[in-house]
């Protein structure tokens, strides 16, 4: 009588997929990497798919098994830079009640952070073509995070009713922004302080407090 043999799970077989994951994600976060050393050095119009990918230790061809096009990857770098810049903002203002305080804490934390991603921002606000549309999803996005906090503060009282939180966080996004890429360019124009104090008391009273 023949006998059957009864199949076991392939612990093998998963060992294998997780092994490719794994190696896939390495390869990824080469390519990651390896753009954003590029696009910090020459900019994005002077890179290629095949720049990256050399850079990376990888075929040409592997790079399209991640991305589609540059332009794809530098999104990636862009909002993965954005998502990080959120959570360091919000780690400023844990915890901080007073609403000057949180502004202050919140300025040091987005200046610190553009220094030390300023090659990220430069590119955003190049006259590349490509680079110009990613900067206008971000600001958006920035924007509707800041509209969630605003908003947040009128129900809570702590702002007046008759501000449109839209309208505001759309102001205070575009002078940080314009603000910051100015600066970025020549860091020695004012100090890091002082940038930060004349954008707060802007922020918190307006150019004609009473």
């Amino acid at each position: 009588m023949p006998v059957t043999r009864v199949s076991q799970p392939d612990a093998q077989e998963g060992h294998k997929k997780t092994s490719a994951e794994r190696s896939r994600a390495a390869t990824r976060a080469r390519l990651l990497a390896s753009a954003r050393t590029l696009f910090a050095a020459r900019g994005l119009h002077k890179v290629t798919t095949h720049d990256i990918a050399a850079d990376a230790g990888v075929a040409a061809g592997t790079f399209y098994l991640h991305f589609s096009d540059k332009r794809e990857i530098f999104r990636e770098i862009a909002e993965a830079t954005l998502s990080e810049l959120k959570a360091r903002l919000d780690d400023a203002s844990d915890g901080v009640t007073e609403r000057e305080t949180e502004v202050r804490a919140q300025a040091l934390a987005l200046t610190d952070f553009a220094l030390e991603n300023r090659d990220v921002i430069r590119i955003l606000f190049s006259a590349d073509d490509d680079a110009a549309a990613v900067e206008s999803d971000l600001l958006e996005e920035f924007a509707l995070w800041i509209e969630e906090g605003r908003r947040e503060d009128i129900v809570a009282g702590e702002m007046p009713a008759e501000i449109d939180p839209t309208l505001l966080s759309h102001a205070i996004v575009g002078m940080w922004a314009r603000v910051l890429k100015w600066w970025l360019e020549n860091p020695e124009r004012v100090s890091r302080d002082e940038l930060v104090e004349t954008l707060c008391r802007i922020q918190l009273s307006g150019t004609h407090p009473a």
